[in-house]
């Protein structure tokens, strides 16, 4: 199969980074960031207008490369993100993800994104 390349907007977000406390009566649930989840539908919309083919089954490799503006999120954060984000959409569960061989952190003041490989591993 052919690898599967994205490209998806915007500096990643952390999904644990900043979380908030959101209280309804006597329960509190803990939410993501609004930043986060605005990064998420930001790029799950991206995703959605490439017209990706449907959720890939079995195990998968994926490469990331996260060109950030500002501080330099941390590597382990962005591909917690990038698994949750693309769950359903290009893989069934982020459990499938066997490597993340080749992700890298790079600082792009001019053009913030996130660009991703995956492959179905043989």
């Amino acid at each position: 199969m052919t690898p599967i390349t994205l490209t998806l907007p915007g500096t990643i977000r952390i999904k644990k980074n900043s979380k908030r406390v959101f209280g309804m009566g006597g329960f509190k649930r803990i939410l993501p960031s609004k930043a986060y989840l605005k990064w998420e539908a930001q790029a799950r919309e991206s995703i959605w207008q490439a017209a990706i083919v449907p959720p890939l089954d079995g195990p998968i490799w994926v490469e990331a490369h996260c060109y950030y503006k500002g501080n330099r999120p941390d590597l382990s954060g962005a591909m917690e993100s990038i698994g949750d984000c693309l769950q359903g959409l290009i893989w069934s569960d982020d459990a499938q993800i066997e490597s993340w061989d080749g992700s890298r952190m790079h600082h792009d003041l001019k053009n913030p994104r996130t660009e991703i490989i995956v492959r179905l591993m043989d």
